[in-house]
């Protein structure tokens, strides 16, 4: 029995692009910090590779927000809960908990922060947001595959000399780790004298650790095996989506109404936007180091334009007007400074 009011529990990573989105929601929303727990999820020691945590998101992926189901947070039973394991449904689902409706019943209207509506309140808005949102989440513009590329065999040399070759160390040991672990429970169990479900959860994880050690080959070869293919072909994905990232920008410039998103009011298209640009910027400005680079969109700008992208009708053009005063407007929300006050990432 559960005698306390059960909360909620935000899985993130403060490094984290996705796990930025909820963050920013929490503050635009006026949610205090007693109203849902945090936890870290170290990504940079691949704790999102953990068998506990895969049993809460099945990607293993940040965010997740484990809420309890309403049925269920009377004091007369125990509670459930069910996890959300994507930024999208996360920011809905904190989106409509904390509602000017919702505080009034509660007698709370006046007392707390307001809780501004994010989601848009006409269908064409709707089908803008959804429309900027598919954009900035597509793989053809993936900015973890950005941060974690190079676009050239000299580039990924410096990329190995910095955080990007930690990481990638560190979390292919995590999965190899786990992954021992998991081979040595499988054989434990070989007997058949264990529970048939430990069985079956055992060999899913043992192929769930196989296919994603698969699935990071290209980066391990290029990154520790110092293969030379391996290299080669990173480099020529890296090219690929940068001009991903700026046909991105491009679609994001004729689709921002301005200075928002939508227009005037801060939305749920603004809160995936964010942490998307932030990424790419964070990138493009380990690109400028050294150089003389005014603001975060002048590296953008300097990116866009390199000998890279040639060809490509938006590195003739640069970024433009409408996404230059969108990134300032964000900039200035108090959002905006407490997850990206110390650093863009």
């Amino acid at each position: 029995m559960t005698s306390a009011q059960p909360k909620a529990v935000l899985y993130t990573f403060d490094g984290s692009v996705w796990g930025s989105a909820p963050r920013l929601a929490l503050v635009e929303k006026g949610y205090a910090d007693q109203d849902l727990e945090i936890k870290i999820v170290d990504l940079a020691k691949g704790e999102n590779f953990s068998p506990s945590y895969l049993r809460i998101n099945a990607k293993g992926t940040v965010p997740s927000l484990v809420v309890p189901i309403l049925e269920t947070t009377s004091a007369e039973v125990d509670t459930k809960f069910r996890a959300l394991t994507d930024s999208k449904p996360i920011l809905e689902f904190l989106d409509k908990s904390r509602s000017q409706p919702i505080l009034d019943s509660k007698g709370e209207g006046l007392a707390g922060a307001p809780a501004p509506v994010l989601a848009p309140a006409t269908i064409e808005g709707k089908a803008l947001s959804d429309e900027i949102i598919k954009l900035v989440h597509a793989d053809t513009a993936n900015p973890n595959k950005l941060f974690l590329g190079a676009r050239s065999v000299e580039e990924l040399q410096k990329q190995k000399q910095g955080f990007v070759f930690d990481f990638v160390k560190n979390s292919t040991g995590a999965l190899q780790n786990y992954q021992r672990e998991i081979e040595s429970a499988s054989t434990a169990t070989a007997d058949g004298s264990s529970n048939p479900r430990s069985s079956a959860t055992v060999e899913s994880l043992k192929k769930w650790y196989s296919d994603k050690l698969a699935s990071q080959s290209v980066l391990r070869a290029a990154y520790l095996d110092n293969d030379a293919s391996a290299a080669e072909t990173l480099v020529q994905e890296t090219r690929a989506l940068w001009h991903g990232i700026a046909t991105a920008v491009d679609a994001l410039e004729s689709r921002i109404k301005g200075p928002l998103a939508l227009g005037d009011q801060i939305s749920l298209a603004d809160l995936h936007i964010v942490p998307w640009l932030a990424r790419v910027l964070t990138v493009c400005r380990g690109y400028a180091e050294g150089a003389s680079v005014a603001d975060d969109i002048d590296a953008l700008d300097a990116a866009l334009k390199s000998q890279g992208l040639s060809g490509h009708k938006t590195a003739a053009a640069g970024v433009g007007p409408k996404l230059r005063e969108f990134w300032a407007t964000m900039k200035q929300r108090p959002s905006f400074q407490a997850v990206y006050g110390a650093g863009l990432h």
